[in-house]
């Protein structure tokens, strides 16, 4: 599990045999994450032993073992539980395991206390988020810096995955915030991530093999879900300029900076080119912004100060924090299933929608709701000879979610389903939206707790990385 060490002071490091199998069973939890995502788009929710819930729990399963058994391997040979607390990169990998098992029941929690909900950044949802990147972060503070290079490249690869699912929603075309905090939250996870690897291994075109293993990690994502009949994400294209960082820059500042500018450009041609889903006009100006900041640091690399960096960073998400947008899920939770029905759903390629319902029997038609990004649109749902019918027309292209929602023994229902071409026919269940509680202090204040308890252990994943290779 680790190799030999003289000495019990001296690190105890993960062997490259234990990294090989942490980053493939990280890469499948990968790709169960992108394949759950899809799933409750097309599909909705499920129990919790569906195919990619299975996948996801067995790949932490394999990295939380590894990890257990290198810091019962490090307590045997060092015969000392202060000696194995002395070790910064298996306290990094401790904690983030014991996080990523905790964000579970805190999940549970969060939501009997405070209702369902469906949004990625949701506290209790991106704690897990939180403590992954802590998890590989600690793996790879195990590493021998002079590792095999391609085992470097997964391993950044693997972090700067699990940092990106920040903006898995955007990427997936189901953006429940407004499209303009795409960009800036993108690039300050990436940012994280190649600051985080570049603190653990300075190695030459680490960040640029970390980027192009991620990018080739998602082509096969995005090949395989549609075969198990499942949407595929966006490609990738987006991280790319990231890889600038690796050029050979003077300073460290100077590298961020082209970094970030690289990120930049490349996110605003993403969208230009409809290789990602978010419009062009959302990227637009946070990223013009982050590349003229990037080109003043890069021309002017002898007289930079790192509060340019800062501002280079920080400024276009304080930019898109005042878009006044709110966040809406577009399902706000599925509760009790009172029937189900055959949905379809018709496009004409210019903004009409029609939603029809067969099986709505015995309820009274309410009205058809297309939602996407926070963004409501309504219209009429009247009975047909069939069951229910409704048309809408939206104001912008992307996946749109239709619901029907209709009055049933005094209460109100729904069924819903995902548009995005010309045709899709599935068979839905109708149920009672599990709805949305009033946001209350309590809420605020756990909300902010569990933010900041993730922010810690993301500062602190740097700080103990730093250590462990001073």
């Amino acid at each position: 599990m680790t190799d030999d060490m003289p000495d019990d002071a001296a690190p105890q490091r993960l062997s490259p045999a234990a990294v090989v199998l942490v980053v493939a069973a990280g890469f499948t939890s990968l790709f169960a994450t992108y394949w759950d995502d899809a799933w409750h788009t097309d599909i909705g929710r499920d129990d919790a032993l569906i195919p990619p819930h299975l996948l996801l729990y067995g790949a932490v399963a394999v990295v939380g073992l590894t990890v257990a058994g290198w810091g019962l391997l490090t307590l045997w040979r060092t015969r000392s539980l202060i000696a194995v607390l002395r070790q910064p990169p298996l306290l990094i990998a401790a904690v983030g395991g014991v996080a990523t098992l905790a964000s579970a029941p805190v999940d549970a929690l969060w939501h009997d206390a405070f209702g369902r909900d469906s949004v990625l950044w949701s506290p209790s949802h991106m704690l897990t988020v939180f403590s992954t990147l802590a998890l590989i972060g600690g793996v790879l503070a195990g590493m021998r810096t002079d590792g095999p290079r391609p085992l470097w490249w997964a391993g950044g690869a693997l972090l700067l995955g699990s940092a990106v699912t920040s903006v898995m929603e955007f990427e997936t075309d189901v953006p429940q915030f407004s499209e303009v905090l795409y960009f800036p939250v993108l690039l300050v996870c990436s940012m994280y991530a190649a600051v985080l690897l570049r603190s653990l291994a300075p190695r030459r075109h680490l960040v640029a093999g970390a980027v192009g293993v991620y990018v080739l990690a998602r082509l096969v994502i995005t090949g395989l879900l549609p075969a198990l009949g499942r949407t595929s994400p966006d490609l990738p294209l987006a991280v790319v300029g990231l890889a600038a960082i690796d050029l050979p820059w003077r300073r460290p500042v100077t590298a961020y900076a082209a970094g970030a500018a690289g990120a930049a450009v490349t996110s605003y041609l993403s969208s230009v080119l409809g290789i990602g889903s978010v419009s062009p006009d959302a990227v637009l100006v946070p990223a013009l912004v982050v590349a003229a900041l990037g080109a003043v640091v890069i021309l002017g690399e002898r007289r930079t100060r790192g509060a340019v960096a800062v501002v280079t960073l920080l400024l276009p998400l304080g930019l898109s924090v005042l878009d006044p947008q709110p966040a809406s899920a577009h399902d706000p939770g599925q509760g009790q299933a009172v029937a189900t029905a055959v949905l379809t759903g018709t496009s004409d390629g210019s903004g009409g929608m029609t939603l029809t319902v067969e099986g709505c029997g015995g309820m009274t038609p309410l009205r058809v709701v297309a939602r996407r990004a926070g963004e409501e649109i309504a219209g009429p749902l009247a009975s047909t000879p069939d069951g229910c019918r409704g048309q809408v027309r939206v104001d912008q292209e992307g996946l749109w979610f239709l619901y029907a929602e209709m009055r049933y023994r005094g209460g109100v229902v729904e069924a819903w389903l995902p548009i995005d071409r010309e045709v899709v026919r599935q068979r839905r269940d109708i149920y009672l939206p599990a709805g949305q509680a009033v946001v209350t202090g309590g809420q605020i204040a756990a909300g902010v707790g569990l933010y900041l308890a993730g922010l810690v252990m993301l500062s602190l994943t740097v700080y103990l990385a730093r250590r462990s290779r001073a």
